[in-house]
């Protein structure tokens, strides 16, 4: 196992035969998949585990995680957070 020291170069490792496998996250896997034609995201519907995505703000940004947050609810009641995820990623 050879452990890559960021998720940058690892794709075209894989391309080029020098890598085998990489695990990520199912968007992660997605995108890469979009931007690396030759690569193959293996289930990203049925993730290896659960676990939810976070997003960092600056420290004290009170007023910008709420906005931040109302736009996320909102978006994903309205359907436009999948809009813009297919636009992006599919």
């Amino acid at each position: 196992i050879e452990i890559y020291p960021d998720n940058v170069t690892i794709f075209r490792q894989i391309l080029d035969g020098k890598a085998d496998i990489m695990i990520a996250e199912s968007v992660e896997t997605e995108l890469q998949e979009k931007l690396h034609p030759g690569l193959c995201a293996i289930n990203p519907e049925k993730p290896l585990q659960y676990g939810e995505m976070g997003y960092m703000l600056p420290e004290g940004e009170v007023v910008f995680k709420a906005y931040v947050d109302q736009w996320l609810h909102l978006a994903k009641a309205t359907g436009e957070f999948d809009r813009i995820y297919a636009s992006h990623v599919k």
